[in-house]
């Protein structure tokens, strides 16, 4: 059996380890604080595990294949057709349908480094050229390399919004300026899987750029703000022209009867959905105003979790505060070897989380 030569090099996504594989590995008996995956901390909204209880003696069916119901209710939330809707078994799935449809092998994509690593993946994957540009000094997206790094060749730039892992956003003048000079031959993904958390209102969204005209695709994501990371929803909002295509290679009965329903009955749930996305907002002001009275660098973030530069005490930080039960992310894969990525958790999670730190620190000195 032969192998395409480019897959030889590939490794697999990192993915962050779950509370059953370090209670494994570390034998840790008591809680274990799980601020390593950008999760919703509350648990899924109660609508859904009822409908999940009622929906059970149907997955024997396939679920209905258009989606109709689901796309209708995004379309109604994001005031577009419902033919501007394209689901998939979680975000990445309309990535995987962005390199099947648009790329060639001779072209090229174009991300910031770091950013979400899937881009990346998927381009290995379908041996595809990638052009990474650094981030500016402020862990931004960099739009005038990117913009000088465009060629005929270029057919998609990714970018995550808020970025992933600094948190970081630019300001609705910055992309509308950035836009207005991008090709016609060059289509941006704006991958908002964060987008829910973003409280400056000097910030845009990618659906008002669609709005006017521009050739954009929005992510969007069920994982985070919806508590649904297990069921594996997400979509993508774009033009009519490029919807269509999408749905051309979309693998029919893609999305799970579960997730289906899961993700109709979390749309309906107001409070829970905004009581998410309040936790985060202050959990992340609370952690941010903490670790920077503890002189740590906290870099500005609107997304569900924070970047945190510890220095050169990160490894053992890292480490005392994992047989602790606390697991963080380490961001070295991401080029920042000092720095940690910490999801915002429950109020209790979070206050936990620092007094622990707290007592470390003491101990050091």
């Amino acid at each position: 059996m032969s192998v395409k030569p480019h897959l030889k090099s590939l490794k697999p996504y990192p993915p962050g380890k779950t509370i059953e594989e370090f209670k494994k590995e570390l034998s840790i008996s008591g809680k274990i604080y799980k601020m390593n995956s950008n999760e919703n901390p509350l648990g899924p909204s109660p609508k859904v595990l009822n409908v999940l209880r009622d929906s059970l003696s149907q997955i024997n069916y396939y679920p209905e294949a258009s989606y109709k119901e689901l796309k209708s209710a995004l379309a109604k939330k994001w005031d577009v057709l419902p033919e501007q809707i394209i689901l998939g078994n979680g975000s990445n799935e309309i990535i995987d349908f962005l390199f099947k449809a648009l790329i060639d092998s001779h072209e090229e994509i174009i991300i910031s480094k770091p950013s979400f690593l899937m881009y990346e993946k998927f381009a290995q994957i379908y041996g595809v050229k990638i052009k990474t540009i650094p981030l500016t000094k402020k862990l931004t997206h960099n739009f005038n390399k990117i913009l000088k790094s465009i060629t005929k060749k270029t057919k998609i730039i990714f970018l995550d919004h808020p970025h992933n892992p600094s948190g970081s956003v630019l300001n609705r003048e910055s992309w509308e300026e950035f836009l207005e000079k991008i090709p016609p031959h060059v289509l941006i993904v704006i991958d908002e899987a964060y987008g829910d958390f973003i409280e400056d209102p000097s910030i845009p969204l990618g659906i008002e750029f669609l709005k006017k005209g521009y050739k954009v695709l929005i992510l969007r994501t069920f994982s985070k703000a919806f508590g649904l990371a297990g069921l594996r929803l997400g979509y993508g909002i774009t033009f009519l022209e490029l919807s269509k295509v999408l749905d051309l290679v979309r693998q029919p009965f893609n999305i799970n009867i579960l997730a289906y329903k899961a993700g109709l009955a979390v749309l309906e749930d107001k409070e829970y959905i905004e009581k998410s996305i309040n936790l985060v907002k202050e959990g992340r002001k609370y952690l941010t105003d903490e670790l920077k009275n503890l002189g740590f660098k906290v870099y500005p973030s609107q997304a569900n979790f924070i970047m945190v530069d510890f220095g050169e005490k990160v490894e053992f930080l890292y480490e005392q505060l994992l047989k602790r039960g606390f697991l963080l992310r380490p961001l070295k894969a991401y080029g920042f070897p000092k720095a940690l990525r910490i999801s915002i958790g429950l109020p209790e999670e979070n206050e936990a989380f620092i007094k622990n730190l707290k007592d470390i620190l003491n101990v050091l000195s």
